[in-house]
C-alpha cells in the first residue's frame, strides 16, 4: 500500500496518506446552522481513524442557500466559535481539516431556507413544484461576496482549507450547466458565460484567504441527464482547466445531481469505483494539480491500483469512513480483513432524506461516537444466543467483549441467516463483507459457536443460561387463501427452487423487486403485483431509482392497487383491483414476496428462571440497520 499510505503536501498543506474523507451531509447541526458535539464527535472519530484530510459536509453561505433543516452554517461569525472547536478537534489528531461551502440554489424548498429559491434561471428541481427565483445581477454580486467572507471565515475558524462545493446540482453546479442555466445575459448562453459566476466565486474567495490557503474545487463530470444540455466528461475537461487557471489548488471529481441522484451516492446495484473514469479523464488535462476520486470505493486494493495507474493522486472514502473510521489505520498496521466495510445499502443517505440525523447499517455507533465506548459487564453472565445471523453475532461480539460468557448456536452449517441467501445475486456481494466481518470478529473473541445447532427448550434448560437473547430471525409470509400451497418464496428461489418461464411475483417491495430482476436476467418473463399504488415505495430513492431503471430495460411487467385473492396452481393469480374487478394474471410459477413473520418459538409466555430478549427479525423483521442497532443495544446497555 505504498501509494496508499504515501505522503502528499498541497500549499503548505501536509497530508499523511492519500485517503480523504469527502463531504457528506449528517443533520448533526443545530436547526440553526451550528456545530454540535455531535459534530464534532463524529468527525474526530474519522481524524483519529487515521484519515488524512477530513472535508466537513457543505457549509451554507448566505441564508437563502440552506439545503436541508439541520445543516452547518457559515454565513455569519456567531459560528466562528463552534467551528473553530471542529476544526481543531479534527487536527488535533493529525489530519487536515476543509471546510465545503456552498449555496442550494433550486435545490431546497422556500420552507427549509425561510427564503425564496435563488438559482440561475427559473427552472424548478425535477419533482417539485416550487419555481426559483432567477437570480438578478446584484444577487449573483450578493452570493459572489458570501463564498469569498465564508471562506475567510473557515480560514480564521483554523481550517487549513476550503472546497467549493461545484457538483451534485448546487448553485455553482447549475451556473455551469447548460441544463439549468438558460440565462440570456452575461452569465449564461455560451460556455464562457456559464464559467463567469464560478471563476468570479473563486476571485472573491482568493482575495479573501489569500493567495497561499489551499483551495478544493468539487466538480461535477458528468451530470448523467440524457441529451446534448448538460455537463458530460467532455464539458468538464474544458471546464477544469479554467478553474485550475483561475486558482484551484485540488480538483474533487464526482458526477450526478438531484435528478440523476443514484449517481451520486451509488447503491449496491452499481459497479465500485464509479467515478474513477471521470478522474482519469480530468488528470489526463489538468497536469501535476491533484486530483482526489470518489464513487464506491470501499476496497483498499482497488484505492491502491487507482493510485498506481496515476488516474487519481487522492482516494476520497465517504461512506466506507462512515462503516469504519479506522479504515486507514487498519491498512498501515496490516490489518485489513478487520476491516468493517460498507455495504453500500444506503441506510445513510435514506435516512437523511427523511428528514433523519443519519446512521449506518454496520455501524450502530454513528453519531454516537462521544458515548459509544465499551463498559466491562458489572456482573458476567451466561448467556445463550439462539441464531447466527447478524443480530445474533452482533450480540455475540459486543456482549463478549464487555466480558460476558457467550454461546452462539445456529441450526444452519454457517451463520449469516438470511443475509447469506440474499447475495446469491452477483450484485448484492457487498452484504456478504458483513457477514465476513462479524465472523472475524468472532473467531477473535471467546465467543463459543456451536453451528448446526437448533435451540429447542429441551437445549435451553439443559444449557442453563442466565440470559436467553432469541435472533432466531423470520420465515417468509404465506397468506391465508386458495392455493397457497402451490406457491413458493422468494427465499426458494434464491435457494435454487426451479420455476417456470413466466412468473408472477406477489409484493412489490424491495425483496420482490430485487427477485424480479433476478429472475429476469435469467430470461424469465416476469410480473410484479402489488396492492399499492406503486412498487418498491420502502427503498432508498436513488436505490429505488436504480431497480426501476433495471426492471424497464429488463421488460419486468408491474401491476400496482391489484391484490391477490387466489393462486390458480400452473396457471396464475385472481386478484381483485380498487373498482373490486377481479383479473387473472398468468402465470407458471407464482413467487411470494409479501413480507416475513418473526420466528418466536422461544418466547412461550412461561415463567423463566433466565432473562429473555428478543432481538433482529426475531423481535420484528425489519432491516439490517434494525438487526444491528438493536442487538447493538440490548449487548450495551440492556445485559
Amino acid at each position: 500500500m505504498k501509494h496508499l499510505l504515501g505522503p502528499l503536501t498541497v500549499k503548505g498543506m501536509e497530508l499523511r496518506n492519500r485517503l480523504v474523507m469527502p463531504p457528506m451531509a449528517t443533520n448533526f447541526a443545530s436547526e440553526d446552522g451550528a456545530v454540535t458535539k455531535q459534530s464534532i464527535g463524529y468527525y474526530r472519530e474519522r481524524a483519529k481513524g487515521g484519515a488524512a484530510l477530513i472535508i466537513v459536509e457543505m457549509s451554507y453561505v448566505h441564508l437563502t442557500g440552506k439545503a436541508f433543516p439541520c445543516m452547518l452554517g457559515v454565513y455569519d461569525d456567531k459560528f466562528l466559535p463552534g467551528l473553530n472547536e471542529l476544526a481543531e478537534a479534527i487536527k488535533s489528531y493529525g489530519a487536515g481539516a476543509a471546510l465545503q461551502i456552498g449555496h442550494a440554489g433550486r435545490q431546497t424548498r422556500s420552507e427549509i431556507s425561510g427564503h425564496r429559491i435563488l438559482a440561475p434561471s427559473a427552472i424548478p428541481s425535477r419533482g417539485t413544484a416550487e419555481v426559483p427565483k432567477e437570480m438578478s445581477a446584484g444577487e449573483i454580486v450578493e452570493i459572489t461576496h458570501a463564498f469569498g467572507n465564508a471562506a475567510l471565515r473557515a480560514k480564521n475558524a483554523g481550517f487549513d482549507a476550503v472546497e467549493l462545493h461545484g457538483t451534485h446540482g448546487y448553485l455553482l453546479n447549475q451556473f455551469l450547466s447548460p441544463y439549468t442555466n438558460k440565462r440570456t445575459d452575461i452569465y449564461g448562453g455560451s460556455f464562457e458565460n456559464r464559467l463567469r459566476f464560478p471563476l468570479e466565486v473563486i476571485q472573491e474567495v482568493r482575495s479573501k484567504a489569500g493567495e497561499d490557503y489551499p483551495l478544493i474545487f468539487r466538480l461535477c463530470a458528468n451530470e448523467y441527464i440524457e441529451g446534448d444540455e448538460a455537463i458530460t466528461l467532455d464539458v468538464a475537461k474544458r471546464i477544469a482547466p479554467r478553474l485550475v487557471e483561475a486558482g484551484i489548488d485540488i480538483l474533487h471529481i464526482t458526477g450526478g445531481m438531484g435528478e440523476t441522484r443514484d449517481h451520486v451516492i451509488q447503491p449496491l446495484y452499481y459497479g465500485h469505483g464509479y467515478h474513477v473514469y471521470l478522474a482519469e479523464g480530468i488528470k489526463r488535462v489538468v497536469g501535476s494539480i491533484p486530483v482526489i476520486t470518489a464513487g464506491s470505493i470501499t476496497d483498499p486494493y482497488m484505492a491502491e491500483k487507482i493510485l498506481e495507474d496515476e488516474k487519481a493522486d487522492l482516494i476520497a472514502m465517504g461512506r466506507g469512513l462512515i462503516a469504519d473510521p479506522m479504515f486507514p489505520n487498519k491498512i498501515k498496521e496490516g490489518k485489513i480483513k478487520e476491516i468493517r466495510r460498507c455495504i453500500r445499502c444506503n441506510e445513510c443517505i435514506g435516512r437523511f432524506r427523511r428528514g433523519y440525523r443519519i446512521s449506518c447499517s454496520v455501524n450502530p455507533t454513528v453519531g454516537k461516537e462521544t458515548h459509544s465506548e465499551l463498559r466491562p459487564a458489572k456482573e458476567p453472565r451466561r448467556v445463550l444466543i439462539a441464531g447466527a445471523g447478524p443480530a445474533g453475532m452482533e450480540a455475540a461480539r459486543i456482549l463478549s467483549l464487555r466480558g460476558h460468557e457467550v454461546t452462539l448456536c445456529e441450526k444452519g452449517d454457517e451463520p449469516g441467516g438470511l443475509l447469506r441467501i440474499t447475495t446469491v445475486p452477483g450484485w448484492k456481494k457487498d452484504i456478504l463483507a458483513l457477514v465476513d466481518w462479524l465472523k472475524t470478529q468472532l473467531e477473535k473473541s471467546s465467543v463459543t459457536v456451536h453451528l448446526n445447532t437448533e435451540v429447542t427448550p429441551e437445549y435451553i434448560t439443559k444449557f442453563g443460561p442466565d440470559v436467553l437473547v432469541v435472533a432466531t430471525g423470520s420465515t417468509p409470509r404465506k397468506p391465508n387463501i386458495p392455493g397457497i400451497e402451490s406457491a413458493i418464496t422468494a427465499i426458494d428461489v434464491l435457494e435454487g427452487v426451479a420455476v417456470g418461464d413466466r412468473v408472477v411475483i406477489c409484493g412489490g417491495g424491495l425483496v420482490g423487486c430485487e427477485i424480479a430482476w433476478y429472475l429476469a436476467e435469467l430470461n424469465k418473463r416476469v410480473t410484479i403485483v402489488e396492492m399499492l399504488d406503486e412498487v418498491a415505495a420502502d427503498m432508498e430513492t436513488g436505490t429505488r431509482t436504480a431497480i426501476l431503471k433495471e426492471l424497464r430495460e429488463h421488460e419486468a411487467d408491474i401491476i400496482c392497487n391489484l391484490r391477490m385473492e387466489e393462486i390458480i396452481p400452473g396457471k396464475g393469480i385472481l386478484g381483485v383491483d380498487k373498482k373490486l374487478t377481479r383479473r387473472e394474471i398468468e402465470g407458471d410459477t407464482v413467487v411470494l414476496a409479501m413480507g416475513f413473520d418473526p420466528n418466536r418459538a422461544l418466547f412461550d409466555g412461561k415463567n423463566k428462571s433466565y432473562e429473555v430478549y428478543g432481538i433482529g427479525d426475531a423481535k420484528e423483521p425489519r432491516r439490517i440497520i434494525d438487526a444491528i442497532r438493536e442487538a447493538d443495544h440490548i449487548a450495551r446497555f440492556g445485559i
